[in-house]
């Protein structure tokens, strides 16, 4: 009934269920996105070597404890450190470059996830193979690769690995395509969507192999057909309940903007565990469900992460900009987000306490 009403939500057709709760829960709060601004960020740094380097590129965004962030550049080595303090409703009261470090890979890297530990690590998704690699915040270096299922060969140029996330107790990974594998369907267009596959990964011994995988599919573009032109799943984050947000990208021509983002929170009630399809182009399986967040243009966000707990009992919100276009120069984006149950991971907000520590229980296990 939940993916029904999912399903009823995102065609504005809710109002014919008043007494259900859209794609949330039993138990949970529902979900809400209030947008609180932007900053700009600079346009360079140094890093770990004393080396200046231009700050472009940023597609990824990572949480590590109070007000410190970590992006990560697409096409490069490079990670850049952010200090940002917020306002109580979350918006932006300052953000500083604090300095970057230099990884031992160079690789076009998209998503990052803090992952904690002695001397702290990151893990980051890259869109070439496509994988998911451990990198030490120490100096850099490459701990570990994790394994791809063989279905994720099958990835269009440029469109493997865009997103990341880790729940706050370690136990899960989750990453996914941009837009369809070859053999899972088409890209999106003006007129229809793209179906890409969300991949999860659990703990095993001291890393993690992948297991389940659920079919999402992409809003189809906002506008007509442009150079460039795309719809695809941009960022994924996970929440301390275990609800996963999806960040959608639209690159189209429209009046109103080339660019579009939207948010939805995923229901996974009755979806389809699809990792055993060779190709979803034709198969039969249930997607799994969306629940509208927030839609704007805020020009080429491409990465998202769950900042720190508010004041008033909501979280920020914080989104990062790719300034690899013309119209898009390195930004913070800021929301405020309410709705979040945040007793399953105490420690998320304290830099100092491991991310291990803190005692989970998810809603609902897909």
């Amino acid at each position: 009934m939940h993916g029904l009403a999912c399903r009823l939500r995102r065609w504005g057709l809710l109002a014919l269920l008043p007494a259900l709760s859209a794609c949330t829960p039993v138990g949970a709060q529902i979900l809400s996105v209030i947008p609180r601004g932007s900053v700009t960020l600079p346009t360079s740094t140094t890093d770990q070597f004393g080396q200046s380097f231009t700050i472009a590129g940023l597609s990824g965004l990572t949480h590590t404890g109070g007000g410190h962030f970590i992006a990560v550049m697409d096409n490069s080595n490079k990670l850049v450190f952010i200090d940002v303090e917020f306002a109580a409703d979350a918006g932006i009261l300052g953000a500083v470059v604090t300095g970057g470090l230099a990884l031992a890979e160079s690789r076009d890297f998209e998503g990052i996830a803090y992952a904690g530990g002695d001397g702290g690590s990151v893990w980051l998704s890259e869109e070439g193979t496509p994988a998911v690699r451990e990198f030490s915040l120490a100096d850099g270096s490459l701990l570990k690769v994790l394994d791809t299922p063989a279905v994720f060969a099958n990835r269009r140029s440029n469109r493997g690995f865009e997103s990341l996330t880790r729940l706050c107790d370690g136990q899960e990974i989750w990453t996914a395509n941009e837009e369809a594998l070859t053999v899972d369907g088409p890209v999106a267009s003006p007129s229809s969507g793209t179906v890409v596959r969300l991949l999860k990964y659990t703990p095993a011994g001291a890393s993690f192999v992948p297991g389940a995988q659920f079919a999402y599919e992409v809003d189809p573009m906002h506008g007509g057909t442009i150079t460039g032109g795309s719809s695809g799943l941009s960022e994924l984050v996970q929440l301390p309940d275990g609800r996963i947000i999806a960040l959608e990208r639209s690159l189209a021509f429209n009046l109103s903007g080339l660019f579009q983002s939207r948010m939805y929170e995923i229901g996974f009630v009755g979806a389809t565990d699809v990792r055993l399809l060779d190709g979803l182009d034709g198969a039969s399986y249930i997607p799994v469900s969306k629940s509208p967040l927030w839609q704007g243009n805020v020009n080429n966000m491409e990465g998202l992460a769950l900042g720190p707990a508010l004041p008033g009992g909501g979280h920020a919100l914080l989104g990062i900009v790719d300034d690899g276009d013309p119209l898009s120069v390195n930004a913070l984006v800021a929301f405020e987000l309410l709705g979040v149950d945040n007793t399953h991971c105490p420690a998320t907000d304290d830099a100092t306490a491991p991310a291990e520590a803190a005692t989970f229980q998810r809603i609902p296990p897909p």
